[in-house]
């Protein structure tokens, strides 16, 4: 991460399109309404519980994020396949498991195809500790390092430069749970810093490897 800088661009949650799903879940919107990505991150704990993992929310969501980057295509099927595949369609709360990891899947596609590029990490807001969302993006960037492997990226030096980079970040980034944080207004302009590398970090990963899925972004720059 050193020697690169990033032009942090609109605050964090402007024009944001929350990881909101479908069926009441999927909100795309200039802010988050009723605590949405909570809900959201309720939501798919609750379907995990079904197929009885020890992956929670956050790691679920980077791991289909990581999975779609290195994809770049990916079928839903495969998704549902690899997260529920044991899950009986004809049980009710199986087949409402199935429908979120669904509405997920066409959330996080959605949004990783985005011209305005506003994909954004499922994470928790703004209303626990800054400690608890350290850990937070911790597990999500967990998520997103095991869904590029699951993806076939199992040699980062093999990635494009940047891309490499970027992924022995998020590798470091994996154990930010165990950053000393200072106490005050400094960590949340470090976490919010972190957040929009990581955010800005994955998009540029997407359009190093897929660069017809998303226009380029040019107000990011590495050096």
């Amino acid at each position: 991460m050193d020697g690169q800088s990033h032009d942090l661009g609109q605050a964090q949650g402007s024009a944001t399109m929350c990881a909101i799903f479908e069926m009441g879940l999927m909100v795309v919107t200039g802010k988050c309404l009723m605590n949405d990505a909570d809900n959201a991150l309720q939501r798919l704990d609750a379907a995990l519980g079904q197929v009885e993992t020890e992956m929670r929310a956050v790691e679920c969501h980077g791991t289909l994020v990581g999975l779609l980057c290195a994809r770049g295509k990916v079928d839903k099927r495969e998704w549902l396949d690899y997260i529920a595949h044991h899950l009986d369609p004809a049980d009710l709360l199986a087949r409402e498991a199935l429908e979120t990891f669904g509405a997920l899947f066409e959330a996080a596609s959605a949004q990783l195809g985005d011209s305005n590029l506003e994909f954004q990490p499922l994470l928790p807001e703004d209303d626990v500790t800054v400690e608890e969302r350290v850990a937070a993006l911790a597990q999500w960037a967990q998520g997103f390092v095991l869904g590029m492997s699951v993806g076939g990226i199992v040699d980062i030096d093999k990635m494009p430069r940047d891309s490499a980079e970027i992924m022995h970040d998020l590798v470091d980034i994996c154990r930010a749970d165990s950053y000393e944080l200072e106490g005050g207004e400094e960590d949340e302009v470090a976490y919010n810093e972190l957040l929009e590398y990581v955010r800005t970090g994955v998009l540029l990963i997407n359009e190093e490897l897929h660069p017809t899925r998303a226009a380029p972004r040019e107000d990011v720059t590495l050096h």
